[in-house]
């Protein structure tokens, strides 16, 4: 289950990410945060309370990451937990996503 909460600071659009972002719920949350990134230029997810991330997971970001490049916008994920953050260190993501620690990125 996965429980996403859409708010503004300090000029980015931030997208709170809660729960697990696996097969069941990666198109939910790739969704979200296309239609944040098709609205404003600059989107942040916030993974504080991201429990589990798999590969549909990591796809939906990879995604959102494209669709903000070819709005000629900045897409970030910010404080990541240790074991998400795990998962994009040994995933080589952290090499082609913007990984921040806090917010607003």
């Amino acid at each position: 289950m996965i429980q996403l909460n859409e708010e503004t600071k300090a000029g980015w659009c931030v997208v709170a990410v809660r729960g697990r972002a696996d097969a069941e719920s990666a198109e939910q949350l790739e969704a979200a945060l296309r239609a944040a990134v098709a609205k404003s230029a600059r989107v942040a997810a916030d993974l504080s309370a991201l429990d589990y991330v798999s590969s549909a997971g990591l796809r939906a970001f990879i995604q959102t990451a494209r669709a903000a490049e070819a709005r000629k916008g900045e897409f970030a994920i910010c404080s990541a937990t240790p074991s998400v953050r795990r998962v994009f260190d040994m995933s080589g993501l952290n090499q082609i996503l913007k990984l921040h620690g806090a917010l607003p990125c």
